[in-house]
């Protein structure tokens, strides 16, 4: 009895400890000198600041912020939560956005804490757990999160974390169907926070699930836990159905997953944080030595948690990477975000071993303390007492973008990689004189995702007149470019200065890291353009990047289009291009060859036969030829090419060289054979071509090889597409876009959405929107509002049916007893 009142008196005690330490933590942010740190922090404290700056103007939920990625849907493809928590804390703090951060980091440090007292008291361990709510913030790879990442969502789901992994624990233990509600309930929480990690606890707890199945746990308890997560998953239909729909899941996380694993001796090297490299990944020595005692020592109940938290730092090492990126949907298996989830079902495991003696559990506690103290100095900073908007004013001076914002009219593209993270972003559209920007933050939420890795893609490879005709094309009236990643990428200002006044922009301004260019426009303006040429397929971008003339197509498929829709173009490339039937195919490109349209077509890319297996279109078929190191010397009409070395990583090139060319214009020698790779077919204007060369000459810049291409098409890489810049008023109302034009077949410069309505006469070219003489009003529509009310509507009558069901289950078998 005693004891249970010392547990309750630290259960009222606990909430003040943990307020005045949320409270140092905030002091000490405000005065370290490098707050709000972390590469993503800024885009979450916009987001706040977009939300309740809504609010204030009557808009609960908004649906469209025009100042990112030429509109954005901020609430759509990243969970809400944060975003509205963030608001709360701007609201708290005044209206300050710097003073909601500091108010958000110390919500998520004392809420994260005051759950484990409640949880170490479910375990008959009040003590221990109040003291894991203290370190539980403090945890590195928490820290790292917080403060490096500046991923504020996953931190916040940190508070509901510990909540739910203590209901798996007590499911599985006793099958107290009040814990399938806390199950359902903070996992919707998670989600809500981070759809993402959601899902990466939902593959950890999977993981527990299984060896507590292998420790002779209960199957249909597992299976329960299961379906609590999958209903949480459902009762988020609403949001979660159009959230799926594009965005994130349309990307290639592929190489972002390479990303997250490294040696385990990164992760539990305690000596490498002692030399000031505690800006990582950790897993922890102190964790692993708690992993190790309770394998060795716990007892089956306890040891679960321990195993599985053993299995998951297995899993982070760039060894399993091997084998991981292998499976189905590996691209999301970021492992290393998985450390924090481990975390908690280790300390969870260490409460529950309650047979531990008092001696060895203070050493352990040391050794955990002890694991977090290099990690600290991302809280102290420097303590010089510089005010965040101090730094954040003479970074924005530093930077040109306060010139810039001064003479932008339209939008802003900031060419500089994300150099400076979501900062960059928010110092030119949410601080000082915001205006619009073609970049952004969460560039997994931009309709205009594709467009921005094309600029970012030429920029590298010194396709200038590229990057400023498509700034164009996309409304930018001002460009700055950091000049660093010229010299990285061996390119020369004279090359930007160059290109920039082609397309009509001038230089305003340049200091030691960065210049800025202008072009004079109207405030508020479209673009009426006509290009010489389309290209068609997954090549295409590569094509107009360095032909700047050639549109690229919105479809990869050939047959999407009639011969009406390509006969006005001079030339129409193929380049990985489909078709729903070849003899269609083959006959659009033949009417539009007669008609004098000359078709180019990368053989590379040409479409296997789905009954032989072979590439062959208009009775030329390609053969498979593999070359090491480089091509031989190239016989062709306009004289022997000695193309250049392949690059680094690419020194095995398998390409295609063609038979059955009526007419040959280019040959090569292998093993004593003289092989076909470039010529025409049927008539002169349709022209194949083979060996991969559009790669190359984007790897390479290869000016033989670049002498070649052009002899090909005719066009030249300094050729541009016709375009004139046109007046546009658009006015911005609740859920609404009203958009006035004077021409047809304008490019409004915003990026086109799915909840534009579908009734205003509105097209869609580049994911642009496109208008026509006159007012559009475009109403902005709720995504799949009935498709995922249907499904959290199910979630709740499935909730509701299952858990009757189990309560009379429950009920029949105590009967029975």
């Amino acid at each position: 009895m005693k004891k249970k009142n010392k547990a309750t008196y630290l259960l009222f005690l606990m909430p003040f400890v943990y307020l005045l330490t949320a409270w140092l933590v905030i002091w000490l942010i405000n005065a370290n000198g490098v707050y709000p740190s972390g590469s993503d922090t800024m885009y979450h404290v916009y987001r706040g600041d977009y939300v309740y700056n809504s609010i204030k103007s009557g808009n609960l939920f908004p649906l469209y912020d025009l100042m990112w990625y030429n509109g954005v849907e901020l609430l759509r493809y990243w969970s809400p939560l944060p975003a509205y928590v963030m608001a709360l804390c701007q609201f708290i703090a005044g209206g300050s956005q710097f003073g909601a951060y500091l108010v958000f980091v110390g919500g998520v440090c004392f809420f994260g804490a005051c759950v484990w007292p409640f949880i170490g008291r479910g375990f008959n361990s009040p003590f221990l757990g109040a003291f894991i709510g203290l370190l539980w913030f403090f945890m590195p790879n928490n820290l790292y999160a917080v403060f490096i990442e500046g991923n504020l969502a996953r931190s916040l789901s940190m508070i509901f974390l510990p909540v739910f992994i203590y209901a798996v624990y007590k499911y599985l233990e006793n099958q107290r169907l009040r814990y399938v509600l806390l199950m359902v309930f903070t996992f919707v929480l998670i989600a809500l926070c981070h759809l993402g990690y959601a899902g990466m606890i939902a593959i950890a707890v999977i993981l527990y699930g299984i060896v507590y199945m292998f420790q002779g746990g209960k199957k249909k308890a597992v299976l329960d836990v299961i379906i609590s997560m999958i209903i949480g998953f459902m009762l988020l239909g609403i949001w979660m159905v159009a959230s799926l729909r594009g965005g994130i899941t349309s990307l290639d996380n592929s190489e972002n997953m390479a990303n997250f694993f490294q040696s385990i001796w990164t992760s539990i090297n305690p000596v490498g944080r002692l030399t000031g490299k505690s800006e990582s990944f950790y897993y922890g020595f102190s964790a692993v030595f708690v992993i190790i005692s309770g394998i060795l020592f716990g007892y089956k109940k306890s040891r679960t948690g321990f195993i599985t938290g053993l299995i998951i730092l297995l899993l982070t090492t760039d060894t399993a990477y091997i084998v991981l990126k292998h499976l189905p949907g590996s691209q999301y298996l970021w492992m290393l975000r998985f450390i924090s989830i481990a975390l908690c079902i280790i300390l969870m495991s260490f409460i529950m071993w309650d047979r531990l003696k008092k001696p060895f559990v203070v050493v352990l506690c040391v050794l955990l303390v002890a694991d977090t103290i290099p990690s600290l100095s991302l809280i102290t900073g420097e303590q010089n007492n510089v005010s965040a908007d101090e730094r954040m004013s003479a970074v924005q001076n530093k930077t040109l973008i306060t010139k810039a914002q001064s003479v932008t009219r339209q939008r802003l593209a900031l060419m500089d990689e994300s150099i400076l993270g979501a900062t960059g972003s928010w110092l030119v559209s949410d601080y000082g004189n915001p205006v619009a920007s073609t970049f952004g933050a969460g560039r997994e939420a931009a309709n205009t995702s594709k467009n921005i890795v094309n600029l970012n893609k030429a920029f590298a490879q010194g396709d200038f007149l590229y990057v400023f005709d498509r700034c164009l094309e996309l409304g930018d009236d001002s460009v700055l470019v950091k000049m660093s990643l010229l010299e990285h990428y061996n390119n020369s200002l004279d090359d930007v200065e160059k290109a920039a006044n082609a397309v009509g922009y001038k230089r305003v301004e340049k200091n030691e890291q960065y210049v800025l260019y202008h072009i004079d426009t109207l405030d508020s303006w479209g673009v009426v353009s006509s290009y010489r040429a389309i290209a068609i397929g997954t090549g295409a971008d590569i094509i107009s990047m360095q032909f700047p003339a050639v549109e690229t197509a919105d479809s990869d498929n050939l047959t999407d289009y009639t011969y009406e829709d390509l006969c006005g173009y001079k030339e129409v490339f193929l380049n990985g291009f489909t078709y729903d039937d070849r003899e269609m195919a083959e006959d659009l490109v033949l009417r539009l060859s007669r008609a004098g349209v000359k078709v180019i077509i990368y053989a590379d890319g040409i479409p296997q036969d789905k009954a032989t297996h072979s590439q062959s279109f208009l009775g030329v078929t390609c053969s498979a030829i593999t070359f090491h190191n480089g091509y031989p010397d190239m016989d062709t009409r306009i004289g022997t090419i000695y193309p250049d070395m392949f690059p680094q990583g690419h020194t095995t090139w398998n390409t295609v060289y063609l038979d059955g060319l009526d007419t040959v214009w280019g040959t090569f020698y292998d093993n004593g054979f003289s092989l076909d790779f470039y010529g025409t077919v049927k008539n002169d204007n349709i022209i194949m071509t083979g060996l991969n060369l559009t790669y190359f000459y984007s790897l390479t810049d290869d000016q033989a090889i670049g002498q070649l291409l052009s002899n090909m098409t005719g066009i030249s890489s300094n050729e541009l597409p016709d375009r004139k810049i046109v007046p546009l008023n658009v006015e911005y109302g609740k859920n609404r876009i009203t958009i006035t034009s004077d021409n047809d077949n304008v490019d409004t410069t915003l990026a086109y959405h799915d909840i534009f309505g579908k009734s205003s006469g509105i097209t869609s070219r580049n994911n642009l929107l496109y208008v026509n003489k006159g007012t559009t009003v475009i109403k902005l529509k709720y995504p799949y509002l009935w498709q995922g009310a249907a499904v959290s509507i199910a979630g709740v009558v499935l909730l509701v049916v299952w858990m009757i069901v189990k309560r009379k289950s429950q009920k029949k078998q105590t009967t029975d007893v």
